[in-house]
């Protein structure tokens, strides 16, 4: 190993994880095969019953993991926090994972070129159970006055420098939007967001999704942050709202020719025409419905 390698950082990868054995290792396999050297995995495992204590066993030295009951997602996020040692932290739950290999290798190298960013976020590819890809979500460069309407800055596509985060790093209240209530908060003490041009990470679309199960707790959520932080939609919320996702999806669609060949979590392809055309004729928020006949 260089000298060069050895003064570069280390990287944390946080996982909070519950009965979801079924996709935890495409998590796992898509840390493991990162080109970047230096990087812990630490899994927080909630006392799975479905198998997942018998995965995290077999992946050996790679990954740092206890299963133990806890509070909720957000309270394994913190207690993966402090079990954690990295100057780089990442958040990937364990249904979602990285989209290639060398996702850490690049942000490693943002940070390295750009020292006064605290936050580096990318571009989210949301795939289905199987682990086609659904669409592509193109995320803006930042905007603080964008954030304050909507969190379009994805969980699992972030990397965030330790030394803007307190512990807990996350609030323990919020058991849906604990992310985004980051995102303000870090954002209101100063800290520097930056976009990475690529795609980052993906975001599984599956029936026991929080979206999917607890979404008055999102509405709650919501709610509650714009008391805490003055999030909110000003005038005409609808109109930009639509417009909001319209152009991401539009977006969206550049990004479908720098899709490598090798996935770090998948080995099922997606046809790009396929993808086009949800990305070009989905105009709302709802899931489309065509992806499941696709025979990849």
């Amino acid at each position: 190993m260089s000298a060069r390698s050895d003064k570069r950082p280390l990287v944390s990868i946080l996982t909070p994880s519950y009965n979801q054995a079924e996709w935890l290792s495409d998590n796992l396999r898509s840390v493991a095969c990162q080109t970047y050297p230096h990087i812990e995995h630490v899994v927080m495992d909630g006392g799975s019953t479905d198998g997942s204590v018998g995965i995290l066993e077999a992946a050996g030295d790679s990954v740092t993991w206890r299963s133990e009951p806890d509070e909720g997602q957000s309270h394994a996020i913190n207690k993966a926090f402090r079990a954690s040692s990295g100057e780089i932290i990442g958040w990937i739950n364990s249904d979602d994972a990285y989209f290639d290999c060398r996702v850490i290798e690049d942000v490693v190298a943002f940070f390295e070129k750009h020292p006064d960013v605290d936050v580096v976020y990318g571009h989210l590819a949301q795939i289905d159970t199987r682990g086609t890809i659904i669409w592509l979500n193109w995320v803006p460069g930042f905007s603080r006055r964008l954030l304050r309407i909507v969190n379009f800055i994805g969980q699992p596509v972030a990397f965030i420098r330790r030394r803007v985060l307190s512990d807990p790093m996350l609030d323990e209240s919020f058991h849906f939007t604990m992310d985004y209530e980051l995102w303000l908060r870090l954002q209101a003490g100063g800290a520097r967001f930056a976009r990475i041009g690529r795609i980052t990470a993906v975001d599984r679309h599956q029936p026991d999704r929080k979206t999917e199960t607890i979404a008055e707790v999102m509405h709650s959520d919501i709610g509650r942050l714009a008391e805490s932080h003055g999030r909110g939609y000003p005038r005409g919320k609808r109109i930009l709202s639509w417009g909001f996702y319209t152009w991401r999806r539009a977006m969206g669609a550049l990004l479908i020719p720098r899709i490598p060949r090798e996935l770090a979590f998948t080995d099922a392809r997606t046809s790009k025409w396929a993808l086009l055309r949800r990305q070009l004729l989905s105009w709302h928020k709802k899931w489309p419905t065509d992806w499941d006949a696709e025979k990849e």
